[in-house]
């Protein structure tokens, strides 16, 4: 098997496993990270460079005021880029080297919210991400970019995909 047939079979795998939990709550899905149990988001979509999460904006993720807290919406769309670079099939991690977000509009403690993050650009050793955080009625809440370094670093979810857990 060719290295880029690996790939390709890794990524049918990891979009097969997030299209298999898809509303389920990812604090329960075995080889999520704990950061990502705490955000505990659900799975709406999944494709190949596209992956899409709900969050319900829960008290400890608000600031003083209420409202859904900045770093908590930098942090959800960082989590998010992660998942859809696992569906480009790679070997190694990626990590991000560049990344930048608008603040556009607010959610509420109880509010439910839609990332979005897409792959836009895949190149040899940087890939580029855009993601979105919007209301449930579309409103828009955020915008970011990412610049992703792709590493030799081999993160937990590769592994159990090749070991066929996943």
């Amino acid at each position: 098997m060719t290295q880029n047939d690996e790939t390709l079979q890794r990524s049918k795998r990891m979009i097969d496993g997030f299209n298999a939990i898809i509303g389920m709550n990812m604090h329960d899905f075995s080889i999520s990270p704990p950061f990502t149990k705490w955000l505990n988001g659900k799975i709406v979509s999944a494709s190949y460079k596209m992956v899409e999460v709900e969050f319900e904006v829960r008290p400890e993720m608000a600031n003083p005021t209420g409202l859904l807290h900045g770093g908590v919406q930098s942090a959800m769309i960082d989590d998010v880029i992660g998942m859809c670079t696992a569906t480009l099939g790679l070997k190694g991690f990626l990590i991000s080297i560049d990344f930048s977000i608008d603040y556009l509009g607010k959610a509420k403690v109880g509010d439910k919210v839609i990332v979005k993050a897409e792959i836009t650009r895949d190149g040899k050793n940087i890939a580029h991400a855009d993601a979105s955080i919007r209301s449930t009625e579309n409103k828009i809440i955020a915008m970011a970019r990412a610049n992703l370094l792709k590493t030799q670093y081999k993160p937990d979810y590769v592994k159990q995909v090749d070991s066929g857990q996943i």
